[in-house]
């Protein structure tokens, strides 16, 4: 009798998990979508047409990149000509290069990835840039990561390894600009 009820709490547990992953698995689908390559790349478009349109050529720009590092810097005509701080691990960098550095790392936006685990998820990366309404320079630059669950590998993760965690990743941020003054 003892013997039967563990079997019964077994199943139960079993079925349990599958409709929980399978409901993960529909949650996933229908919620995580990631902003169009199209849209995008419009949204790029036109906040580097903002920028190219301001009436100052010179500017003071204060960033983290990454978000544990501070950069203040003075530039002029998209040249830094001056650096107040820079303890980031890479160099300075103007506006027109956080432009550049989204439309590098968004150039892969359909390219699908197996998770770190395994290929029992699969994620899509993109970026999220949010752009200033006037001026149009990055704000901020995210990397996303959007996973789904890849069934057909699935079954072969959970008979080895048991349920996997196709939970998205946290964003990573790239760059957050705390203050941009014009100069001149």
């Amino acid at each position: 009798m003892e013997r039967h009820g563990r079997s019964l709490v077994r199943r139960v547990a079993l079925i349990a998990g599958v409709l929980l992953l399978v409901s993960c698995g529909m949650a996933g689908l229908l919620l995580a979508r990631p902003p169009s390559v199209a849209a995008r790349a419009q949204e790029l478009a036109e906040a580097r047409q903002r920028w190219g349109a301001r009436p100052f050529s010179r500017y003071r720009l204060v960033m983290q990149a990454p978000s544990w590092c501070r950069l203040d810097i003075e530039i002029a005509s998209e040249r830094v000509v001056q650096v107040f701080e820079n303890s980031c691990p890479g160099g300075p960098r103007t506006v027109s290069d956080l432009f550049d550095q989204i439309r590098q790392l968004d150039s892969q936006p359909d390219t699908i990835y197996c998770a770190p685990a395994g290929c029992e998820c699969t994620e899509v990366r993109f970026v999220q840039a949010d752009y200033d309404a006037q001026l149009g320079f990055p704000r901020s630059i995210r990397l996303r990561r959007l996973r789904t669950t890849n069934w057909p590998e699935l079954w072969h993760f959970m008979v080895a390894h048991g349920l996997p965690d196709c939970l998205p990743p946290l964003d990573l941020d790239v760059v957050n600009v705390l203050s941009l003054h014009p100069l001149s």
